[in-house]
């Protein structure tokens, strides 16, 4: 557990167990309808967005491959998550690969630096050769990850833009290992 003290709020990073699924279940869709605008995806006939590899971010396999569910709690209520994982498209695969697949912070709570303040504190927990995607289309997700990153590395950074079966949209890289 991670406490973070900010803007008078009190902000606790809790690595998700099993018993914390079915909120971060839910928080997962709150998240994938606001993808959906860039996604492009529909829900299914019940009214939910599929995440296929939700539940094996709960598993020892799931774990042994980097996966790290992420629930974030402010003055106790659940606010948001991320999810962490070792799969690189720019990185090489080792045990120090780290990639934030997903980041979601309800609105209630943004524009108000917190987002940044939990990736800060993702990151220095976390030291390792950092990937974070945007989508394309979603200009405001990359503006955001640009400004975090830009900061969090005072530029030490690499920006890869990609256009091919894995990817279609922009990339960060950095390695925080001597930072910390």
């Amino acid at each position: 557990m991670n406490i973070i003290h900010h803007g008078g709020h009190q902000i606790l990073l809790l690595t998700a167990g099993t018993g914390d699924k079915p909120l971060l279940r839910n928080l997962l869709q709150l998240y994938l309808h606001e993808m959906s605008e860039f996604t492009g995806a529909d829900p299914d006939e019940h009214g939910i967005f599929d995440y296929p590899d939700f539940d094996h971010y709960f598993t020892e396999d799931g774990r042994r491959e980097g996966r790290l569910p992420i629930l974030v709690r402010i003055d106790g209520a659940a606010a948001g998550f991320a999810l962490l994982n070792g799969f690189s498209l720019i990185q090489p695969r080792t045990p120090a690969t780290r990639h934030l697949s997903d980041m979601f912070i309800l609105r209630k709570w943004r524009r108000r630096s917190i987002g940044k303040a939990v990736v800060r504190e993702i990151f220095d927990s976390y030291p390792g050769l950092w990937e974070i995607r945007q989508r394309r289309e979603h200009e405001g997700a990359r503006q955001f990850w640009l400004t975090v990153v830009r900061e969090y590395t005072s530029g030490g950074f690499r920006e890869i833009e990609l256009d091919d079966g894995r990817w279609n949209g922009y990339i960060q890289t950095f390695d925080n290992r001597s930072r910390l």
